[in-house]
């Protein structure tokens, strides 16, 4: 686990079993689907990539975590860690957790390097002028022209990585973008939407997931992962808010009156095709699909939890999730 000086007290605070238990579904949705289709656990990471890159990526679910409202006490662990013990810390800690309250992972193309002291990062993403990011220890690592996932945070007037940075290939490049594409763009789209601050942060995990698939792939020579279509795998959540005032009652009629929508509990249904479709695409890799006992497709999932509606399609996940 990443250790840092200044989250020390925070991640200590992480043990409190409220916190944990939503710190649990964080990295559920980090993990789970890219570690069921490799057929390994978390604690393999270590083992297959070496123990810095599995440090690396718990760091990527714990940030994302810390950006987080749950419905807990307090809400979010920075505000009331901050409330109840920020009185322990010093003025550079309490600014680097507020920052990382309300950091957003994107994509960065890095440029200028000065190795251990400096670089410019163009945010391949959301666009804008590139950023001039004080690092000490990162800068030592990417190249002009590198491309790195990461969350960029302001403390005490000077722009630095957070712990959670990620090399990017360009065939994880090429993913990630896809995804983001299928995801917030229109049908068929070539080009990267504009995406709010809001729905990048909802969309986290699949940074994670584009890392890790590649690596995992590159690493253990495994063949690439397809859907059924023959389409490479996606891994990802779209996470919608709720309006205030609207209840999780609220939703479930209006989900269950969408055609395909097959409800398995009080707050989780999966899409089915229906008719199934003929498979016209040839599959380069290994194909991986999901399908109910009826033999209808699995399209994609809604679960309720906490103040958000979550779409996961699972077709492109190769999970079905059992609830009873």
């Amino acid at each position: 686990m990443p250790t840092s000086p200044d989250l020390k007290g925070l991640m200590k605070f992480l043990a409190r079993d409220e916190w944990s238990e939503c710190f649990d579904e964080v990295f559920y949705d980090h993990f789970r689907p890219v570690l069921d289709a490799s057929g390994i656990d978390f604690e393999d990471i270590a083992e297959i990539l070496g123990e810095v890159w599995s440090m690396t990526l718990w760091g990527c679910a714990f940030e994302d975590f810390l950006t987080q409202d749950f419905e807990v006490e307090g809400g979010n662990i920075v505000d009331e860690y901050l409330k109840r013990r920020g009185w322990k810390q010093n003025a550079q800690a309490k600014a680097y957790m507020t920052a990382l309250r309300t950091s957003v992972m994107s994509l960065y193309e890095v440029s200028e390097v000065v190795p251990g002291k400096s670089l410019m990062a163009r945010d391949l993403i959301r666009g804008g002028e590139p950023l001039a990011v004080s690092e000490g220890t990162a800068t030592k690592t990417p190249k002009q022209w590198d491309r790195i996932a990461a969350r960029i945070v302001s403390v005490m007037g000077k722009d630095v990585f957070a712990g959670g940075l990620l090399p990017f290939t360009p065939q994880a490049t090429d993913a990630l973008l896809d995804g983001l594409r299928q995801v917030f763009g229109k049908k068929n789209a070539k080009k990267l939407p504009a995406i709010k601050d809001e729905d990048l942060l909802a969309a986290a995990p699949m940074f994670t997931h584009s890392w890790l698939i590649d690596t995992l792939e590159r690493t253990m020579d495994m063949p690439r992962l397809q859907n059924a279509d023959g389409d490479d795998l996606v891994f990802h959540d779209v996470r919608f808010p709720l309006a205030s005032g609207t209840t999780q009652k609220d939703i479930a009629p209006r989900v269950n009156s969408i055609p395909g929508m097959s409800q398995e509990s009080a707050k989780f249904w999966n899409w089915l095709e229906d008719p199934p479709q003929s498979k016209n695409k040839k599959n380069a890799g290994l194909s991986l699909d999901t399908t109910m006992d009826s033999g209808l497709r699995v399209l994609g999932n809604v679960e309720l939890k906490s103040r958000f509606r979550i779409w996961r399609p699972t077709q492109l996940s190769v999970r079905k999730k059992e609830r009873p």
